[in-house]
């Protein structure tokens, strides 16, 4: 099927790589303008109504993500560009949505296209995208996808997440029961280490800045600030000992 596209990125050989190599590769694929900066991508994006959009995080001051929000509901189908493996990267990778490392590889490019064009043909947009915009919220803030809708945290309010098969239980501060969420703990894992949060067994996840205290055993056991018990598995000790040490 065929398709139009937008190319939003802050460099100028970027653009230039990939609309070469949509041109050789995807002719099918119209991309019908290219901008340089965010405020200038509103506008496209708004005017253009693209079926693809291929959408840089950070550029200058603003990133793709401030992009997204002042486009939102109308939301083509997203394809994020970037060199950075970061914090960005890993929401996206949470939420399930396409996104490419720069410089880019033709066969990745070629997989997103195809994933692209299947779900315009289905129908479909992008993934999550509210639960993603919601991860980005300044603050540390995240929003968790929910049966009913989504929740929003704050990670500092975060005690601890266990594992429960393929779903994950989050417990927060002052709340009396989990939120349970359709991941399995490895994602939250690859989301919030960076954060703050220790992985002290193949079943928890702990907010070390909740951790009242270490109990010693071969692994030992880490109390939290609700008063729950956790095991530590021997493996992960060392990494328990060394984030305390950070505390």
């Amino acid at each position: 099927m065929s398709a139009t596209a937008l190319i939003i990125d802050d460099e100028a050989q970027a653009r230039d790589n990939l609309k070469a190599l949509l041109t050789e590769r995807h002719p099918a694929l119209d991309v019908i303008g290219i901008s340089h900066d965010v405020p200038a991508g509103i506008a496209l994006v708004k005017e253009k109504r693209p079926d693809v959009l291929f959408l840089d995080i950070e550029m200058g001051r603003m990133t793709g993500f401030d992009l997204l929000k002042a486009i939102s509901p109308q939301q083509p189908h997203v394809i994020f560009t970037t060199a950075h493996v970061g914090y960005a990267v890993r929401a996206i990778r949470f939420n399930a949505l396409d996104y490419l490392l720069k410089p880019i590889v033709p066969e990745e490019l070629d997989d997103a296209i195809n994933k692209a064009l299947n779900e315009l043909g289905n129908g479909k947009r992008s993934g999550d995208l509210p639960s993603l915009l919601g991860t980005m919220v300044s603050d540390r803030q995240i929003a968790l996808p929910l049966a009913d809708g989504l929740a929003v945290l704050h990670l500092d309010d975060i005690m601890y997440c266990n594992s429960d098969n393929n779903y994950t239980e989050v417990y927060v501060r002052g709340e009396k029961k989990p939120h349970v969420i359709s991941r399995p703990l490895s994602e939250f894992d690859i989301f919030l280490g960076p954060q703050g949060f220790v992985r002290i067994h193949q079943s928890h996840l702990v907010n070390r800045k909740h951790i009242k205290r270490y109990v010693k055993g071969e692994g030992g056991e880490v109390v939290m600030c609700d008063g729950r018990n956790l095991t530590v598995s021997r493996r992960q000790k060392p990494e328990l000992m060394e984030a305390l040490e950070k505390l």
